[in-house]
C-alpha cells in the first residue's frame, strides 16, 4: 500500500530542518521552515499583523520573502490597507532586514502610494 505524502505545512516538523538543503525533499522542508519562522516573527518585526506570505526564494546569502500585512483594518474588509514588505533572512533563517515595497487596498487591483 502506498503511503500518502502530506502537503499540510502545519503537519511538517520544521524545528530541526537544515535550511541549506541539497535534495528536493530537504529543499521543501527548508521552505516550510522559513515560512514558519516568517509567520512567527513578521508581525512583531514589522509592527502589523501578517495577512499572507506571497513569495519565498532562496538567495546566495540566505532567503528572501515577500509578505502582506494589515496596516489598517476597515469595514468592509475590502477597504483594509495592506502593506507589502520584502524580508531578507540569513542562511539560518534569522530576519536581517525588511523594506516596504508598496501599499494597497485589499479590494484594489492597482497599488497606490
Amino acid at each position: 500500500m502506498n503511503q500518502q505524502e502530506t502537503t499540510d505545512p502545519d503537519a511538517v516538523d520544521t524545528d530541526d530542518v537544515d535550511l541549506e538543503a541539497e535534495t528536493d525533499d530537504d529543499q521543501l522542508a527548508g521552505f516550510l521552515a522559513i515560512r514558519r519562522r516568517i509567520e512567527r516573527a513578521a508581525d512583531s518585526i514589522i509592527g502589523h499583523p501578517l495577512d499572507t506570505i506571497s513569495e519565498i526564494s532562496p538567495t546566495d546569502e540566505g532567503w528572501m520573502a515577500v509578505v502582506d500585512v494589515v496596516e489598517r483594518r476597515a469595514v468592509p474588509d475590502t477597504q483594509d490597507i495592506l502593506g507589502r514588505y520584502e524580508l531578507t533572512l540569513d542562511s539560518d533563517g534569522a530576519i536581517q532586514g525588511y523594506q516596504r515595497l508598496d501599499r494597497f487596498r485589499r479590494g484594489d487591483t492597482v497599488a497606490f502610494d
